[in-house]
């Protein structure tokens, strides 16, 4: 019998036991991937629209965003709750995420990432800082016949009053608007 201090010697005398070591280590390791994969599918499964941008925001990466009729291509400043904003070349665009059409990671890792943008935290409160500031605002409905810019007057729970240029009043359903665009450049 061989010396327990000495392994190679125990080893060469049960040459299977190598061989079914081999195979251990082999199952085990397809084993702990196969897990692994079902792990990552699972957290695929569980992640909101929300989430999705939340990562990519937090990555950096250049997105599409379609909504209504339009896409908008930048990078995301927010991505919490019902609300995305999206930073153009020339407009930051509030998105309703009920409209949503989709949304496309089309580079990853374009600029550096970012927690987001947490001063509004619905798209509807985005409609209300547009109402404190009286700044102008392009409002596009999930259908053609709402397109206007104007100021908006009231906020309310279910509606914003806004005026256009020619002082008409229009009062939206916040079911019925898509996206909010800033009519000025970054901030």
């Amino acid at each position: 019998m061989a010396d327990k201090g000495d392994m190679s010697l125990w080893w060469s005398e049960h040459p299977d036991l190598d061989a079914v070591a081999r195979r251990g280590r082999v199952e085990f390791e397809a084993d702990t991937a196969a897990a692994e994969h079902d792990t990552e599918v699972l957290r695929l499964r569980r992640r909101s629209l929300i989430d999705v941008c939340f990562e990519w925001m937090s990555r950096g990466d250049r997105v599409t965003v379609a909504v209504a009729d339009r896409q908008f291509e930048g990078h995301l400043l927010a991505a919490v709750n019902d609300l995305l904003v999206v930073q153009t070349t020339a407009h930051r665009v509030a998105v309703n995420v009920d409209a949503v059409s989709y949304v496309r990671s089309d580079r990853r890792a374009d600029l550096a990432g970012t927690t987001g943008d947490r001063a509004v935290s619905s798209f509807r409160a985005g409609l209300g800082r547009h109402e404190v500031e009286q700044t102008p605002v392009h409002l596009v409905g999930q259908t053609p016949a709402v397109d206007v810019v104007g100021i908006i007057v009231a906020s309310t729970d279910d509606h914003v009053l806004l005026r256009d240029p020619r002082g008409i009043e229009w009062a939206l359903a916040h079911t019925e608007i898509a996206c909010a665009i800033d009519d000025v450049g970054p901030r």
